[in-house]
């Protein structure tokens, strides 16, 4: 294991790389070869965004969360919120291609059902990171790594966000559909008891997000004690119960906040906020907007 001086954050590397111009390092796409991995095999990266790596040739060792895996060509590595990685052994032949998206670029993509299913084999995949495709796979993910790539050179576009947003989304509905057709992956007979327990709760968080804002209604409702609920979300995700409830209420209020004809006073009731104030509150922590200014933004 490395010691603590060696670990860095995602953003001390990606800030210099192929980035979403304009907002920082918040979307990159790009290709490594052997060489271009000597910051990854130096150093234990801290993640608090999304990375995927399609390994294109080549072989490589890497421990995640300081377990020991191996990659190989055509494989998939999704690493998420929460994720330690290192790299220890790169074949020089090694290529990969890589997305890197922040938490805040991804907070802005989904709807809330886009919410659930990224969350939902987000949590399988986080303790699980290596998704080995097919030759068809591979080069389905590879095009759509490419369009991005494409996209986020498209500086003058009057809707740069949106092709870069659109582009993002493409790719994760591909994965999604990958995923989902994975039986190690999609099957709960695979899964242990601890991912039993967040697929449930992930579940209930879909039924039940607009009203139920605490996570003691989620505990009492799998049987669990709050403070066990909250060890296990966090040991196998990176995340707290209550980053999940506010993700999809956020989620839920972006799309409100987009249909003039609800009032931001109904739409703070529709998600069970205590009062209107409390709702704006909220809002602001999640997108330095309040939901006025939001609106005026989207809707105009």
């Amino acid at each position: 294991m490395r010691p603590i001086a060696d670990i860095i954050t995602d953003v001390e590397i990606f800030e210099n790389m192929h980035h979403f111009r304009g907002l920082g390092p918040k979307v990159s796409s790009f290709e490594l070869n052997r060489n271009g991995m000597n910051t990854f095999i130096k150093s234990s990266v801290y993640l608090k965004s999304s990375l995927f790596v399609l390994v294109l040739s080549g072989s490589a060792r890497l421990q995640v969360n300081f377990k020991e895996y191996s990659l190989e060509s055509n494989n998939l590595l999704l690493l998420s919120f929460g994720h330690f990685f290192m790299f220890t052994q790169v074949s020089e032949d090694f290529r990969c291609k890589c997305i890197y998206v922040s938490k805040e670029f991804v907070d802005e993509m989904f709807s809330t059902d886009m919410i659930y299913k990224r969350v939902k084999y987000g949590v399988k995949m986080h303790s699980r990171p290596i998704l080995p495709l097919g030759r068809k796979q591979a080069g389905l993910m590879q095009r759509r790594m490419g369009f991005t790539a494409e996209m986020i050179e498209e500086v003058e576009h009057n809707y740069y966000k949106e092709i870069i947003l659109s582009s993002l989304l493409i790719f994760f509905l591909d994965l999604s559909n990958i995923i989902e057709h994975e039986p190690t992956i999609t099957q709960s007979s695979t899964l242990s008891r601890d991912e039993i327990i967040i697929q449930s709760f992930i579940e209930l968080l879909a039924d039940h997000y607009k009203k139920e804002h605490h996570v003691h209604f989620y505990a009492n409702q799998l049987h669990i004690t709050p403070h066990y609920l909250t060890l296990v979300v966090k040991r196998l995700t990176g995340q707290t119960v209550a980053d999940f409830i506010f993700q999809m209420l956020y989620g839920e209020a972006r799309l409100l906040l987009q249909q003039p004809q609800l009032s931001i006073q109904q739409i703070s009731e529709m998600l069970h906020f205590s009062d209107q104030s409390s709702f704006g509150k909220f809002f602001k922590r999640k997108s330095g907007l309040s939901p006025k200014q939001f609106r005026k933004a989207i809707v105009g």
